[in-house]
Formats: C-alpha cells, sequence, structure tokens
C-alpha cells in the first residue's frame, strides 16, 4: 500500500510534466472509471484545468459512466469532449455486414447467445475500443497545436501483469502514469486529489458489452479463468481502497520472487506452488503466467522477418 500519500502525488504531477514536456495542453480519455478519473486529476495538477481536456465516448454506453463523467468534470474543472458515436458505429457495422453476407463469411449481432459462444463479440468490444483510436489522435493534435500527447489511464494490475487492454485501443497511448500502481492504491490516490467518492468505489468495468454492470472487470476476469480451467477468485481489492486484491499480491510477489515473469516463473510447478502459497494462491499465479504468455505480444513490437533472418537462409542478398 501507499506509505506516504502526498510526496506520491507530488511525484505523479512532476512525472506528468515529464511525460507531456513540450505540451499546453493534454489529453486523456475519460471513462467515467477510477483510473481514468485518476489521471484527469492528476494532470490538472500538473499542467492546469484550463489546458486538460478529456473525451468521453459513447458507443453503447451504460448511461451511468458518462454521469459519472460528468461529475468528475465539475469537481475538478477540465474541459470534456462528449462524443455520441452509436450513428456512425452502427453505419459502419451495416456496411461490413452488407460485405460480409455477399461473401458468405461467417456473422452474429452483437449482444446474441451465438456471438458470445463464438467469441465473435470480442470483434464488438474491440471495434469499440479501437474506435477511440484516431478520435484521441486527432484531439490531443488539434488541442495542441499539432503536438499533443495522450496519457494512458492502465494501472499495474491490468496493463502491468494481466495485459487487460487491447493494444491499438485503450493501449494506444504515449504513456501510463499510473503503472506501477495497483488498484488499491489508485483508489487511495484518487481520494486525496479529490476524485468523487462515487468514482472512487464504483466496481471497475471495460462497458464494451452494452450491458451494463453485467461486464465487470473481476467477473470477466474469473471467467477468463475458468475458461482456462482455473478456479480462482479475482479481486481488485477493497472497494474503499483499504485492502488490496489477490492480483495486487500476485503482482508483489512477482517483482520480489520472479514467481510469474520471471527467473522462478518456469521452475515451481502447481505442487511446488501449493506448497509455497497453499492451493488458492497457486491456482492465481498459474493463471497469470499463462495469460502474461498470451499478452506477451502487447508488451512488444510487432513481430516481424528480419533483413539479417532473410539474408542467413539465403533469399535476399
Amino acid at each position: 500500500m501507499i506509505k506516504k500519500i502526498q510526496p506520491l502525488a507530488d511525484y505523479m504531477v512532476e512525472k506528468a510534466r515529464e511525460y507531456g514536456a513540450g505540451c499546453e495542453k493534454v489529453f486523456v480519455a475519460v471513462s467515467g472509471g477510477i483510473d481514468s478519473a485518476t489521471v484527469a486529476a492528476i494532470l490538472v495538477r500538473a499542467f492546469g484545468k484550463e489546458n486538460v481536456i478529456g473525451l468521453y465516448r459513447d458507443i453503447r454506453s451504460d448511461p451511468k459512466h458518462f454521469a459519472d463523467a460528468l461529475l468528475l468534470e465539475k469537481a475538478l474543472g477540465f474541459k470534456l469532449v462528449r462524443l455520441d458515436l452509436n450513428d456512425e458505429y452502427d453505419s459502419i457495422l451495416a456496411k461490413i455486414k452488407t460485405e460480409f453476407d455477399r461473401l458468405g463469411l461467417p456473422w452474429s449481432d452483437e449482444g446474441t447467445k451465438e456471438a458470445f459462444e463464438t467469441g465473435r463479440m470480442g470483434a464488438y468490444e474491440s471495434y469499440k475500443s479501437r474506435a477511440m483510436t484516431p478520435i484521441a489522435g486527432f484531439v490531443s493534435k488539434m488541442i495542441d497545436n499539432g503536438r499533443g500527447r495522450i496519457f494512458g489511464t492502465g494501472n499495474g494490475e491490468e496493463d502491468g501483469l494481466l495485459r487487460y487492454f487491447d493494444k491499438y485501443g485503450d493501449g494506444a497511448v504515449d504513456n501510463n502514469l499510473l503503472a506501477g500502481l495497483n488498484k488499491a492504491e489508485v483508489r487511495c490516490l484518487a481520494r486525496y486529489l479529490g476524485v468523487p467518492e462515487r468514482l472512487v468505489t464504483k466496481k471497475p468495468s471495460a462497458d464494451l458489452q452494452g450491458n451494463g454492470d453485467r461486464q465487470n472487470d473481476e467477473d470477466s476476469l474469473i471467467a477468463w479463468a475458468s475458461k482456462l480451467g482455473y478456479d480462482v477468485k479475482i479481486s481488485y481489492g477493497a472497494p474503499d481502497g483499504s485492502e488490496e486484491g489477490n492480483v495486487a499480491w500476485a503482482m508483489k510477489e512477482d517483482i520480489k520472487n520472479g514467481i510469474v515473469t520471471g527467473v522462478r516463473s518456469g521452475k515451481f510447478g502447481c505442487s511446488e506452488l501449493t506448497e509455497l502459497y497453499g492451493r488458492e494462491r497457486a491456482e492465481l499465479i498459474l493463471f497469470l503466467r499463462e495469460v502474461e504468455r498470451s499478452t506477451r505480444h502487447k508488451a512488444s513490437p510487432p513481430v516481424g522477418t528480419k533483413r539479417e533472418e532473410l539474408l542467413a537462409v539465403g533469399l535476399v542478398d
């Protein structure tokens, strides 16, 4: 947990100024959730409320998240661009479906049982996340005379360990202020920075399925674990930030002992982990190892065939 809240807040403000060096105005996508709210609060302290531009986009979004984004705007005083993109979303989907029908390609309508069972619901989720990428790039540069800086909003658990983001959607950012903090610590920092309590304690959700609280981060991760054959309960800790969750524990244990991604990640199997940590934590570690391997591409440049490789096998000169 956080040892000294004021020095941490001051440190984050200085890092924000460092990451935004050369910019007069800075940009952050505001979802109505705790992570983006905390980044917005840091930026207001770092650059002044008149120089922080947030953007909320509605694509099948739960109205409560928009209400929370408005509440944050009022509390912190930054400027919030509000975009309803539902018509554009529907129009593009209709054009794609027409082409799929013409070519005989498989299609599942959004939110249907078939879409979830086939995995095609992920296409809709990715579309919604990636729809922000060109808009964020445009707005960030327009507000700052062609310079622009997009501040990321991922915390250490989600972006650092689970990589629970879309690489070319919410992951398409210029920096990540919260990368070293877990969710409980973000909540504590948010409260100190004046983020409304309603946002501090709300249940985290990517809000990409258009079904309200039925999609939330913890339940989505539990379902992911179950699909992979692990019986684990994923927790970000107490809603008020007073208690860390088990993913935060795993993140810290990995930093100390390399149990998920480090030197010991390939040395201890289920029985050894169970002896060390107990069955529940052992299953959590095994799940996180599998997730880390499957999402590693998000933390690296796209793979490609290098010139040196082609030279070595005699295919080019």
